[in-house]
């Protein structure tokens, strides 16, 4: 597979023993550059029918997913709905301060949980998912990070997969990421960016465990748990929760 922080979330454990099936709930970065073979794989091997793309306009008009015959693609603009301001790898690097992205990033963690216009784009992301019966949920953003992030944890924990696995996954993607974000950096390195700007950077293209357990106590405190938070905030009751894990878990 040429993508970029690409799984399969199937064979995660419940706490109560179940496991998510394989082939039906997948994260990745943007479906850009695909070879054929990778587009095969996706329709035959992971049996893809659903793609979720929560990418901005501009990221999408820059680098459009490839078209794959059989997959619908969906965008939800995420941070358009918050009314976040367009923010590109260059304006992180012109910050220069390791601390004001990383209050950036929480901020944004804050957003994606309580900003109304967020809370209509996951509610609209989880119908989705429990809407595919027939085959493969993929879901992506830029490099499949924070809003891929999120929305990956969102889902887990409705389903009941523990904490250790679902923090796990969260912060994989800074394994998965390693050389495309070298390359990156890189990249400003060359244009002249010097090393606090570069570090600066760094701290957007990686992700850290506080900004997850930051979004969850934001739903505890605002909802009480996950559960109230899907059904008042995102209105996606307990209904549509079990229709969820008939779906996904096994």
């Amino acid at each position: 597979m040429n993508i970029t922080n690409f799984r399969d979330l199937g064979g995660m454990r419940t706490i109560h023993g179940r496991r998510v099936r394989q082939h039906k709930f997948i994260r990745s970065g943007q479906l850009v550059g695909l070879d054929e073979e990778t587009k095969r794989d996706l329709v035959n091997r992971y049996r893809v029918t659903e793609v979720v793309d929560f990418r901005r306009p501009f990221e999408i008009q820059e680098s459009p997913d490839d078209s794959i015959e059989g997959i619908t693609f969906t965008n939800i603009d995420l941070l358009g709905m918050i009314g976040a301001r367009n923010t590109s790898l260059d304006d992180f690097a012109s910050i220069g301060s390791v601390d004001r992205v990383n209050d950036h990033m929480l901020g944004t963690y804050h957003d994606m949980v309580l900003n109304p216009g967020a809370q209509k784009g996951f509610g609209r992301f989880l119908r989705i998912v429990v809407g595919n019966t027939q085959g493969a949920t993929l879901f992506h953003c830029f490099a499949g990070k924070d809003r891929t992030g999120f929305a990956a944890a969102l889902v887990l924990w409705l389903l009941e997969v523990d904490d250790d696995q679902i923090f796990a996954d969260y912060l994989k993607t800074n394994q998965e990421r390693v050389a495309a974000n070298n390359q990156l950096l890189d990249q400003f390195r060359a244009k002249g960016f010097d090393q606090d700007s570069l570090d600066a950077l760094a701290v957007a293209l990686y992700v850290k465990k506080e900004y997850l357990i930051y979004a969850r106590q934001l739903m505890i405190d605002a909802y009480g748990d996950v559960f109230a938070y899907a059904h008042q905030a995102l209105g996606f009751g307990p209904d549509q929760v079990e229709a969820l894990r008939r779906n996904l878990l096994e």
